[in-house]
């Protein structure tokens, strides 16, 4: 039987009921590109002809353009006292409400999701240099990063990951705070992938001292928050002159006892600040005028919940005009970290409870595009 002919079920004697017939080489593409990346991932097993047809890189190509791919919830389960390092990241279909587990292998286990792109995950400890591993969750394929040179204690280390449109090119940039001579030093490494080495970044004096958290790809830049003491500024990189630029906040915000975050709102980069009961969305522009960055608020809501230590939220994304999707996180009474979904009204004031069976109790979130692309050539040592 040629492999585009392939029996998909018998009756109990064991006669063919009937077959899949002989397509058209371009029908069989549209066809799968309409399909889940997961289903895809089931029908490369099918016979040959689909395998060949899911691996050819324009099919792979259109379908990351495609309607049909949308965006997904990927979570990390975070440890407990009373939870062993989770084996597993759990892929949520948002507008089905499914979530389903994706297997992690034992080297990957302790590290952090620092950052995605395209479909890819960065992910490293935020206590140790190395390693560094791209992963994409759907294929479970893998890349390890070239081991830094640097040997100094780390105090805390944050791993931005992007593309670069103009190159064609993945880079990662590490930034960490290290201990040097005594003191504690702040420094930026970076790589592009198929490089055998990093290399170090000039910092701006005025990000040179403070800590960096939250770092996120948008566009062709990485997006840091970094803060020292009260006073916070966003820096972003560019990773086509690999310059960096910081940008101005006006005089009047404060992020005082505040929560910030990074989300797509309309597609427009957006900083979320939720204090205490009041929530404002500030949309990070460039100007026409010597392209520098800045900051415009443009809108504030008043939440109607008290926010603080106990109970906490992060906002994931826009769901629709009406509604975004929140991480709300709470202590429960056997002082265990817990979170749930809900879905927040500004409009009506109202929250919903996002339910989708089968999430951790505990986790982190973040947006991610599946794809099947084959990951990036990286330099790869001789002795892994």
């Amino acid at each position: 039987m040629r492999d585009s002919k392939r029996t998909n079920s018998t009756n109990g004697s064991g006669q063919v009921r009937r077959e899949i017939v002989d397509l058209p080489l371009e029908m069989i593409s549209e066809i799968l590109s309409k399909l889940p990346t997961e289903s895809i991932l089931i029908c490369r097993a099918v016979c040959k002809t689909w395998y060949a047809v899911s691996k050819d890189p324009c099919f792979v190509t259109e379908l990351d353009n495609s309607q049909y791919q949308p965006t997904r919830l990927l979570l990390k389960p975070q440890v407990g006292k009373d939870i062993n390092t989770p084996s597993y990241l759990v892929l949520v279909d948002i507008e089905k409400r499914k979530a389903r587990q994706i297997p992690l292998d034992k080297m990957i286990l302790d590290l952090q999701i620092m950052c995605s792109c395209n479909g890819f995950l960065c992910m490293a400890s935020r206590k140790k240099l190395n390693p560094v591993v791209i992963y994409n969750p759907i294929t479970m394929e893998r890349v390890i990063l070239p081991p830094s040179n640097m040997k100094s204690t780390v105090f805390h280390h944050e791993v931005g990951f992007g593309f670069n449109p103009s190159t064609d090119k993945y880079k990662v940039v590490r930034a960490y705070t290290g201990l040097s001579s005594r003191r504690k030093v702040r420094r930026f490494e970076i790589i592009s992938l198929g490089e055998s080495s990093w290399r170090e970044l000039t910092v701006p004096q005025s990000i040179a001292n403070r800590d960096g958290w939250a770092v996120m790809f948008w566009n062709g830049a990485l997006y840091w928050t970094m803060s020292k003491g009260i006073s916070t500024i966003i820096v972003q990189l560019d990773l086509t002159d690999e310059k960096f630029n910081v940008i101005s906040f006006p005089r009047y915000f404060s992020s005082r006892h505040a929560s910030l975050g990074l989300i797509d709102v309309g597609g427009h980069l957006t900083l979320v600040q939720c204090n205490a009961s009041v929530v404002k969305f500030w949309r990070i522009t460039e100007n026409d005028v010597g392209g520098d960055l800045s900051l415009s608020l443009q809108v504030t809501y008043d939440t109607h919940v008290k926010w603080g230590c106990a109970l906490g939220c992060s906002y994931i994304c826009q769901m629709n005009q009406e509604s975004y999707l929140l991480q709300v996180g709470y202590w429960n009474y056997a002082h265990q970290r817990r979170e749930n979904l809900s879905l927040y009204f500004p409009a009506k004031v109202q929250y919903s409870e996002f339910k989708i069976p089968g999430l951790p109790e505990s986790f982190n979130t973040l947006r991610l595009k599946p794809n099947l692309s084959p990951l990036p050539a990286a330099y790869v040592p001789s002795d892994l």
